[in-house]
């Protein structure tokens, strides 16, 4: 009767037995098989266990590990920052939930380790169980990052030329020193506001153009020169190069870079103006009646200003015929006229003693 009453107990028990068995399988397979770091040390900081991923990071075996100090494997700051937080622990206060150690493998190499932790307590023993992630790949990367962001920082703003950022509705997301000199403003009266408010009319309808062709796909030519109205109010001329930023298929940012072209733009313009200002005077001496008389004019003009009976006197010419000289050569900006108060007085306008200078040179050299 006792017999037959015990088969179910005895049956449970194995039954009990079996899940055990098997739970403590799952948990081995689980344990060995971790991508991450996981073992287990006693409250001393001796290893009782460790995982396969542990044992390949650290390049040892498993008889090489278990028994060991954990201030083997780990170094001095790291040690004093695990047993900081491990004495919290035993005395029932909040340790950190995750925190980073230099482990160090048995070649030598280091590893930044992120550690999550639990303090067991079974009976009188305390044990520590921990899973530990390798991020010295991460940690490189991050680092990498850091100082890539500190280069392009210290190229954005201390480059030469201006460099800017605006969304692609034209509001400035960043701009550098040197444009925010140019523009005569503070960084806070730039960011956020439209380009446009530093453009003429001419050139904000040539931005609008260039940004409905990027929004429709179409391609953009990558250099323009726009005309920009400084904080002061004076005009400065820039070269643009542009890039969009996308983010797949959406452009999310614009990338520009903006050379100050002012005094190249005016020395191109005043070149332009003299060769035009030059082939007049060689038209007005060499190819019209009088021009040997508007000659010997102008070769008064280049030491000082004359009034009109001055030259007469000293061309031996009549007051008449001089003043219609004069006025062929003020008509076409070859000289300009002020007045002194009684008469008028005539002088070589701005640049054209070196054009009158050269224009000598070359009639000197066709007569030899």
């Amino acid at each position: 009767m006792t017999h037959k009453n015990n088969v179910p107990e005895i049956t449970d028990i194995s039954l009990l037995e079996k899940k055990l068995e098997d739970s403590e399988e799952r948990f081995r397979n689980l344990f060995d098989n971790a991508s991450d770091s996981i073992y287990c040390y006693d409250a001393r900081g001796y290893f009782l266990d460790v995982n396969k991923t542990a044992l390949e990071m650290l390049g040892c075996t498993k008889e090489e590990l278990i028994g060991t100090h954990i201030s083997e494997w780990i170094t001095p700051e790291s040690l004093k920052l695990t047993q900081d937080d491990m004495n919290k622990r035993i005395r029932g206060e909040p340790g950190k939930e995750a925190f980073v150690l230099d482990v160090i493998d048995k070649k030598g190499m280091h590893h930044c380790m992120e550690i999550r932790r639990r303090v067991v307590r079974q009976g009188d023993n305390i044990m520590v169980y921990g899973i530990g992630r390798d991020i010295t790949e991460k940690r490189r990367l991050e680092k990498e990052l850091r100082e890539s962001e500190a280069k392009y920082r210290d190229l954005f703003e201390n480059a030469q030329d201006t460099m800017y950022v605006i969304d692609i509705d034209g509001n400035i997301l960043k701009m550098n020193r040197t444009g925010l000199k140019i523009l005569g403003c503070a960084k806070e009266e730039v960011i956020g506001k439209n380009i446009s408010n530093w453009l003429t009319p001419e050139s904000e309808k040539i931005v609008q153009k260039r940004r409905k062709k990027r929004l429709s796909g179409e391609n953009v030519i990558q250099t323009n020169i726009l005309e920009i109205v400084c904080k002061n109010g004076e005009h400065r001329w820039a070269e643009i190069k542009t890039r969009a930023i996308k983010d797949s298929d959406r452009i999310i940012e614009i990338h520009g870079i903006a050379r100050n072209i002012t005094e190249n733009l005016i020395l191109r313009r005043e070149l332009n103006k003299s060769n035009k200002q030059q082939k007049i005077l060689s038209y007005l001496i060499e190819g019209t009646r009088g021009g040997k008389t508007r000659a010997s004019i102008l070769k008064y003009l280049i030491d000082r200003s004359y009034n009109a009976h001055q030259l007469a006197k000293a061309l031996n010419l009549d007051y008449k015929t001089i003043r219609h000289h004069l006025g062929v050569l003020l008509k076409n900006g070859i000289i300009t006229k002020d007045s002194d108060g009684y008469t008028d007085l005539y002088y070589l306008s701005k640049n054209m003693e070196s054009d009158l200078s050269e224009f000598n040179r070359e009639l000197e050299h066709n007569k030899h």
